[in-house]
């Protein structure tokens, strides 16, 4: 057990690494728009790692699992145990425990832990994107914002802009002016929205006809919705992965909508909730799998584990996937297609575990 532990670690850490730096990479647009801080950059991966935790620890045991006893064959440690009076039941209880102690962890990590930190990573992916929107804009210069283009002369502490001019830009060309001598900018993370008050200003509009309009106005108030500027630079996960356990209950106990993009929603909710309790026991079959590979293989090197480690878990992947499609459309109920790679898992284990014992 000491041996599967330390080893669990390293592949815990290893891959995790792996995930970080593809995150890493996907959040660079944002932290380079946002100017983030490396606190704040720290604060955003860790937001991020129960989820990724939840791929990982299954990988970390399988892999663990086939070093361990497979060095334990190759050193004929196991035959020695044999003929001690050791049988290969009594053999498999050690990663048989640690598997389902991970299994239980994971099942309350996914359900309660991940939804937190999805949502803790929105809530500052949104902070720097206030940061972008408000202090990012410079006076004096070109401020793309969406499908606006805002320029003002001057900014005061208190994030008032003097002398502001704003364009509105569609098919390469610009169709809307406005101009003001003062206006103010604010940003609301929950309706992922900009709002910007403009003071005593003029509008001038030209029409896809050619018509021109000029308005002149003592107060203009309007929105501009930035979820997809929040999309680009976040890439955050789907909405349905950020729902607590309780909201995704109450969202599919209630009958199926007859609207088409409701209808989605709530199917996509019943795969989530489905996924959160198939992808722990993962954990559970890796752990057996791993150690019968181990053992029938007799092999040990990290190169060879670490290489069947990653067309397992590459094939295993494929298959929740190819679960998840299946659930999309319906074909079958979401709880039996997402259990589908856990119970070939369990089929190819049970076969191993008849050829160490009875062959």
């Amino acid at each position: 057990m000491k041996d599967l532990l330390s080893s669990i670690a390293e592949g815990a850490l290893l891959f995790t690494f792996i995930f970080l730096l593809k995150r890493i990479y996907d959040l660079t647009d944002l932290l380079v728009a946002g100017d983030a801080t490396y606190l704040v950059t720290l604060k955003l991966l860790s937001s991020i790692l129960p989820t990724i935790m939840l791929l990982t620890f299954p990988m970390a045991i399988l892999l663990a699992a086939m070093m361990v006893y497979g060095r334990l064959a190759q050193d004929n440690e196991l035959t020695a145990l044999q003929a001690a009076g050791y049988n290969s039941r009594q053999l498999l209880i050690p990663v048989v425990l640690i598997g389902a102690i991970l299994t239980a962890l994971l099942l309350w990590w996914g359900h309660r832990i991940a939804p937190k930190g999805l949502r803790y990573f929105d809530s500052m992916a949104a902070s720097i994107l206030q940061d972008t929107a408000t202090a990012g804009i410079r006076p004096g210069g070109f401020n793309p914002l969406g499908d606006y283009i805002i320029v003002p002369n001057t900014i005061d502490d208190d994030g008032i802009m003097h002398n502001v001019r704003m364009y509105e830009h569609s098919g390469g060309r610009i169709t809307t002016s406005i101009s003001a001598p003062s206006g103010s900018i604010s940003y609301a993370p929950i309706d992922n929205s900009i709002f910007l008050n403009m003071q005593h200003g003029n509008i001038f509009q030209v029409t896809e006809q050619g018509r021109r309009m000029n308005i002149n106005f003592d107060r203009f108030d309007f929105s501009i919705g930035i979820s997809g500027l929040l999309n680009k630079l976040a890439k955050p996960s789907h909405s349905e992965n950020k729902l607590s356990h309780a909201d995704l209950l109450f969202t599919i106990k209630n009958p199926k909508p007859d609207d088409a993009s409701m209808a989605r929603w709530w199917i996509r909710c019943k795969i989530e909730l489905a996924r959160r309790s198939a992808l722990p026991f993962a954990c559970l079959i890796m752990a057996v799998l791993g150690a019968l590979l181990g053992i029938i293989s007799g092999r040990g090197k990290r190169s060879s584990c670490y290489a069947m480690t990653i067309v397992i878990i590459f094939s295993y992947y494929v298959m929740l996937n190819f679960s998840e499609s299946l659930a999309n459309s319906e074909m079958l109920s979401s709880y039996v297609s997402l259990w589908i790679p856990n119970i070939i898992g369990v089929l190819i284990a049970v076969y191993f575990y008849y050829r160490t014992v009875y062959v």
